[in-house]
């Protein structure tokens, strides 16, 4: 193998797909790249047998070959070379000999044959999203999942699909996010009773981070993304990066039944005004996490309050527009801020039944996404 390529390309490759590569005492080479030039591709490839990454990206081959190399190793020396040509050729039949301008070494390598195969999938359905579409979801739901839960369904991101649309749910049985995406369905086909599958928290974590990912060579269909699904692995595609995945195995519970309706009491409020007073109650509410909500419909105003014994107390009215019942809840502060956080609306809709049901954010005007909190027993 005997390629040329610029650091700045090899540099975001590596950061891309490196990030999978684990230590892995029992397996070693896992803690490895796969670095395969042919056919005028340079691919990087990483993989912990769950989650398998791999990066094309450009560059002169002048002869094919394959090697893989320790991720971190490779990473950081790649990433402290100057943005200049980099050559780099396969000696001893696995190691790397790496020359840019006055830098050169050899990094000891491993054989590509025991490189574990990344699996090419059956793509019975496929998908294209909007990235922007995928990055807001996936801002506005990943915080709701517990990843130590005993129960597997619920560590992992539910894709519920119809002809039509996604909805994509997370949840940690305290509270509930969901939104829906719409799609272009360009293969396959969904039954009436649509196709649920549960996607691993770790992937959608890995996928995030990879359309984050400030990227330099944006092509035509850098605003899509591609995912495949087959019986039991998804495949996302995405500015030459490929991303494979186990699916996790199990019934998520039903979401629909879980999201209240017929409030009595709807709460439309600045969401910054909410948000500040949530943040200034929460210092007064000492372990157990609990603020108080008060809902005066005469007067259109909210009470946000916390008390502490050894701290002190704290009460912020707000200003609101209220439709319905006088009425009052009491939520974990941490709860509420993690969906104000991520929301971008000037105004939030709070919708309450009672002090024992679960309640409802959303925007007003749309029930795209919604966030659902059990509330805290008085």
């Amino acid at each position: 193998m005997q390629l040329t390529i610029l650091q700045k390309n090899l540099h975001q490759g590596l950061n891309i797909v490196s990030h999978i590569a684990e230590k892995n005492l029992s397996i070693p080479i896992l803690n490895n790249i796969l670095i395969k030039a042919k056919d005028n591709i340079i691919t990087l490839a990483a993989t912990n047998l769950e989650i398998g990454i791999t990066k094309k990206i450009r560059g002169k081959i002048t002869k094919e070959g394959a090697t893989t190399i320790d991720a971190k190793i490779f990473s950081d020396y790649i990433a402290l070379l100057p943005n200049e040509k980099i050559d780099i050729q396969l000696v001893n039949k696995q190691d790397l000999k790496i020359n840019c301008e006055k830098y050169n070494t050899i990094i000891k390598g491993q054989s590509s044959e025991d490189f574990p195969v990344i699996p090419q999938i059956d793509k019975k359905i496929s998908l294209t999203l909007a990235v922007s579409d995928l990055k807001v979801a996936l801002n506005q739901l990943l915080f709701a999942i517990n990843p130590t839960d005993s129960r597997l369904e619920l560590t992992g991101i539910l894709f519920d699909i119809n002809d039509k649309f996604i909805n994509l749910v997370s949840t940690d049985s305290f509270r509930l996010a969901k939104k829906e995406i719409n799609f272009h369905l360009y293969s396959g086909t969904i039954d009436s009773n649509g196709l649920k599958i549960i996607v691993p928290l770790k992937t959608m974590q890995e996928l995030a981070r990879i359309i984050n990912f400030p990227n330099d060579e944006l092509t035509e269909d850098s605003d899509q993304i591609q995912i495949h699904i087959a019986d039991n692995q998804i495949l996302f595609i995405y500015q030459g990066i490929e991303m494979v995945s186990r699916l996790i195995e199990g019934h998520y519970p039903d979401y629909v039944q879980v999201i209240p309706t017929n409030f009595k009491t709807e709460i439309t409020i600045d969401r910054g005004e909410l948000l500040r007073a949530i943040k200034m109650a929460s210092i007064f509410s000492a372990n157990s996490n609990a603020i108080d909500l008060t809902i005066n419909s005469d007067q259109q105003q909210i009470v946000v309050e916390a008390v502490s014994g050894q701290v002190g107390s704290h009460q912020a009215k707000l200003a609101a527009k209220i439709n319905g019942k006088d009425n009052s809840i009491r939520l974990n502060y941490r709860y509420l801020l993690d969906c104000l956080n991520v929301l971008s609306a000037n105004q939030v809709l709070l919708k309450i039944i009672d002090d024992v049901s679960a309640c409802k954010i959303t925007l007003p005007g749309s029930e795209e996404y919604q966030y659902i909190v059990v509330p805290i027993r008085k």
